[in-house]
């Protein structure tokens, strides 16, 4: 079950959308993820809540226990995350009055949006259409950063898949791009841009919506 929703306003309002541990402003990009995960203690009480953004909420998910790298988010330290930071937003309210210093989503985020346009991309059915090329540059963000590599591996390897797929796909539009217009090599290589668009436009959908799956906050694996 959800939590509450006038009990979620309210716990929205009180950390005035800022992610509880990075303390980013989120606007609409912020999950209420349980402090004590509901696979362990299946409470929907909103104590057991914690307003997060992406990022450390796919960092709170995403600790491999087969192969461990850093130290795991506990329960506790949620919870002291939380009431610190809901402490100061109450106290010192005129800390957050000043301009937001930090608006820019976090890499998982952009690749969301990414991963949305060039599911446009592979939309296209029309040879004589295909020319935009798929986008990689916000998932060069996230490998920079490190948020690929936090992923657990299910979801780490859709998305380094459709990666594949669209630079493959993008060889092959590259390849139509240098043949003449409607000769015998153009229409071979139109061929082969829209099953490779084909494919990458399948494992794009499968990374997103397991990405988005993932993100969500009733979903979330723990």
């Amino acid at each position: 079950m959800p939590f509450k929703r006038e009990e979620v306003s309210l716990l929205l309002s009180q950390c005035h959308r800022r992610c509880c541990i990075c303390h980013r402003f989120c606007g609409i990009k912020i999950e209420t993820d349980h402090i004590v995960p509901t696979s362990e203690h299946p409470s929907d009480d909103i104590e057991n809540a914690i307003p997060v953004c992406f990022e450390c909420h796919a960092e709170i998910h995403s600790y491999n226990e087969k192969h461990p790298r850093g130290r795991k988010y506990s329960s506790d330290e949620l919870r002291l995350h939380k009431a610190q930071w809901l402490k100061i937003c109450a106290a010192q309210p005129d800390l957050l009055v000043g301009p937001i210093h930090d608006t820019n989503v976090g890499p998982l985020q952009a690749l969301i949006d990414e991963l949305c346009f060039n599911a446009t991309v592979a939309a296209v059915v029309e040879s004589n259409e295909h020319g935009c090329r798929f986008h990689n540059q916000q998932f060069m963000r996230a490998i920079h950063e490190g948020s690929i590599s936090l992923l657990l591996d299910e979801l780490r390897e859709l998305i380094l898949s459709a990666y594949r797929k669209i630079g493959s796909a993008n060889v092959a539009l590259e390849s139509k791009s240098m043949q003449p217009m409607s000769s015998d090599p153009w229409a071979q290589a139109s061929n082969e841009a829209a099953k490779r668009m084909f494919e990458a436009g399948k494992a794009i959908e499968a990374a997103r919506s397991e990405l988005l799956r993932f993100l969500s906050t009733e979903t979330a694996m723990s």
